[in-house]
């Protein structure tokens, strides 16, 4: 189960930044949507993780883990929202030179 739960966020991450850089090369809101919403699942999957750790008490694997999956959703965060703040700037830039 746990790995299921890792593998998701990884793949929602993953997903998550190359919608949020096909964004900036396409017009319109859609694309910057899924990319911020693959994101939030990425970061719901990572708390379903801690939780389920909690549940099964497996306190070594949550020490062990929580400065990297904490590390590891701070980058997922701020490169979708890096990536997203791009495709905004840009379709905005287009809007006004149309």
């Amino acid at each position: 189960m746990v790995t299921l739960i890792l593998l998701g966020a990884l793949t929602l991450g993953g997903l998550s930044w190359v919608l949020g850089g096909a964004a900036i090369f396409r017009r319109g809101p859609g694309l910057s949507a899924l990319s911020l919403g693959s994101c939030a699942l990425a970061l719901l999957l990572a708390c379903v993780y801690f939780g389920e750790e909690i549940r099964v008490q497996h306190w070594d694997n949550l020490t062990d883990t929580a400065d990297a999956m904490l590390f590891a959703t701070a980058v997922l965060t701020a490169v979708a929202m890096l990536l997203n703040a791009a495709a905004w700037l840009r379709a905005r830039r287009c809007d006004h030179h149309a």
